[in-house]
């Protein structure tokens, strides 16, 4: 893409699960790239060679400075707290780093004399229960603090005063993600499944979720840096929802042998139905390339090569 291409970008929150991915892509695309992460869930070895890493908080530390120097042409912003369970649990936190601090990185942008401004936002959080699948013109029904503050960082995001693209992704998996953090029920089962070969659910298992693979969210992204891309709200999904239970049948299915199953309370802030339409995005030429069960082999694969 372009701005990859062509000049200087910054990643907060990529030294993290989404964020290093994105980061690798802009490195072999020719982008100079600086990381911006405060290292709380992301891992400073996740970040490649190629890129340079400042060690800061969003949410309270001077990134003005670091922004000003920097001179980015594009700015993607994924650094959050990104666990809902959290959000419950430290409401004012999760204030403080997604709503507070996407302020503070869309002005740092902006006054840095950045061309466009992509925000990571959440599909899931943002519009809640969902009867079908939501579209960009469907009214969000958040129902935890997280999804809450991800709209309300969105509204600053778009007040900022520059160019911008705000992804919505569905629930992403792939290499690199960390069990605990939002819509990581994969990378959950894939731990439990090697340590216990218990597969712990929350609720009775039956809750439907859209599951995207990081490589496919990569490419939205990028589409979305392109200054050609009209400001605004996209979703970003693989269009195919499926239950838990599902899920658990395909770790099955990648590992090659039955697990147990344990069955416990839902968790406070957690939607029942999740579906998320991507029909805008495909508009523009973007495809999700990787199926469910494709994704969970090859990481299957890849941590059994690891060992």
């Amino acid at each position: 893409m372009r701005p990859a291409n062509q000049g200087r970008a910054i990643v907060t929150g990529g030294a993290g699960f989404i964020g290093s991915h994105l980061v690798d892509r802009l490195l072999a695309d020719g982008a100079a790239v600086l990381v911006v992460d405060d290292l709380s869930s992301g891992r400073s070895d996740q970040v490649p060679d190629g890129a340079s890493l400042e060690r800061l908080d969003i949410a309270g530390d001077d990134i003005d400075g670091v922004f000003g120097e920097w001179r980015p042409g594009v700015v993607f912003h994924l650094a959050a707290q990104a666990s809902v369970p959290r959000s419950q649990q430290a409401p004012l936190r999760d204030l403080a780093v997604n709503v507070t601090g996407t302020h503070r990185v869309a002005a740092a942008a902006r006054d840095a004399g950045a061309r466009r401004l992509v925000f990571v936002s959440s599909g899931g959080a943002v519009y809640g229960e969902a009867g079908r699948a939501a579209t960009e013109a469907t009214l969000p029904a958040p129902t935890s603090y997280y999804g809450v503050h991800k709209l309300a960082a969105e509204g600053h995001v778009a007040l900022a005063g520059l160019p911008y693209a705000i992804a919505r992704p569905s629930n992403v998996y792939g290499p690199r993600q960390g069990a605990g953090l939002e819509g990581a029920v994969v990378a959950a089962f894939l731990e439990q499944a090697e340590s216990t070969r218990v597969l712990r659910i929350h609720g009775d298992g039956r809750q439907t979720r859209d599951f995207i693979h990081v490589d496919d969210v990569v490419a939205a992204l990028l589409r979305l840096a392109d200054p050609d891309t009209p400001s605004g709200t996209w979703n970003v999904a693989s269009g195919r929802s499926g239950t838990i239970l599902d899920l658990a049948e395909a770790v099955e299915r990648a590992l090659g042998h039955p697990l147990e199953r344990e069955f416990t309370g839902v968790r406070a802030g957690d939607v029942r139905h999740s579906a998320v339409s991507a029909s805008r995005l495909k508009a523009i030429g973007w495809r999700p390339s990787i199926d469910l069960s494709s994704g969970i082999e090859s990481l299957v694969a890849s941590i059994s090569g690891s060992r």
